[in-house]
């Protein structure tokens, strides 16, 4: 018996690609919906002779895809009495920051006085998703003393109001 084995020449060919994983930075930053508006109350004579604090616990959620910084600044050069031309300097409340409840390592907190000028708050070497900061908005070093005894200019009763715009930055760092 004769086997014969055929080979039609089969053939075989092969190419590569190059599978590429890329990072972008990618960055949120967003103030709890219900602190939209903060308000340092002068409501009892315990307020004008100590000042105001307030802090908001989670106040900022971040997501970063690494390294990562926030800056805080306001819209003008102070802050303006609604329906008047009255000012207070920006500069008379201190914005802190802190761990809130879910935070990294590694995070510096700097504390700033509020400016038009961006200044940074949080530094962060490492990313994460959902990040959670409290922020303190500190006016009992300007507010003591009985330094804004005069501001309440409504003879009606009705509260006056000071108000700037205060935005947050995040960049990647």
């Amino acid at each position: 018996m004769m086997l014969s084995v055929a080979n039609a020449g089969a053939q075989s060919h092969s190419d590569a690609v190059t599978v590429n994983i890329r990072f972008f930075p990618v960055q949120t930053i967003a103030v709890q919906t219900t602190q939209k508006s903060t308000d340092l109350m002068y409501a009892s004579t315990e307020d004008y002779e100590q000042g105001v604090s307030v802090t908001h616990d989670d106040h900022l959620t971040v997501c970063s895809s690494g390294g990562f910084q926030i800056t805080v600044a306001a819209d003008g050069a102070y802050f303006t009495r609604v329906g008047g031309s009255e000012t207070i300097p920006l500069g008379d409340v201190i914005v802190r920051a802190a761990d809130g409840s879910y935070s990294r390592p590694h995070t510096r907190y700097t504390e700033t006085p509020l400016s038009s000028t961006p200044s940074s708050i949080i530094e962060s070497e490492n990313g994460g998703k959902d990040l959670k900061y409290n922020v303190t908005y500190d006016n009992r070093i300007a507010g003591s003393a009985q330094n804004y005894i005069d501001k309440h200019v409504k003879s009606d009763g009705v509260e006056t109001v000071y108000k700037a715009n205060v935005t947050y930055t995040i960049t990647t760092r």
